[in-house]
């Protein structure tokens, strides 16, 4: 397999982990100014409905575009949102920010699954025929460790460092799968 498909698995995996632990973050906030665990768990089913629907929203795209030239945009929106919902936690907690938390939240999570789809076609570029099904394989198992880890260890790193320097590191992480991406 090839450096740049390496390169790729390097960004998964800081895609994934930045996911889990802004998705970690934001759960935490909202649960600690609202107090209402029901509406903390909202935020796993609104990623959940905008991953949906970017799903059913790919084939409008990836006959128009180039999967890698996708996969960066979504990058750089992912973390221009996150810069937004920074400077959103910083403010007062009103129902404004909350709402405003949400719709940041479809956002970034619809353009993650982007990022999620259009890899799988860059793997095809990236590798020949013969050593798909293991570059495939090999893509999921990282996929399935890191989220693993992330979500083990990301209440760990929101307890030492907290909500918005959660979100600094995600954006690292996003960045450097950016970087990862070129």
């Amino acid at each position: 397999m090839t450096q740049r498909f390496y390169f790729l698995a390097a960004s998964q995996v800081t895609t994934n982990l930045g996911f889990v632990l802004y998705t970690m973050a934001l759960t935490s906030y909202i649960n600690q100014n609202t107090g209402s665990t029901a509406l903390a768990s909202m935020i796993t089913m609104t990623s959940l409905l905008a991953r949906l629907l970017s799903g059913l929203s790919v084939p409008l795209l990836a006959d128009t575009y180039k999967s890698i030239h996708i996969m960066r945009a979504v990058q750089v929106i992912q973390i221009g949102m996150l810069a937004g919902l920074y400077m959103l936690l910083t403010q007062e907690f009103t129902v404004t920010v909350l709402a405003m938390c949400f719709v940041i939240v479809g956002i970034i999570s619809f353009f993650n699954g982007f990022f999620t789809i259009f890899k799988t076609s860059v793997v095809r570029s990236l590798v020949s025929d013969s050593q798909r099904m293991q570059a495939n394989s090999l893509l999921s198992t990282i996929d399935q460790t890191f989220l693993f880890a992330g979500w083990s260890l990301g209440g760990f790193v929101l307890s030492l460092t907290g909500f918005t320097y959660s979100l600094c590191i995600t954006a690292g992480l996003l960045l450097f799968s950016f970087v990862c991406c070129l």
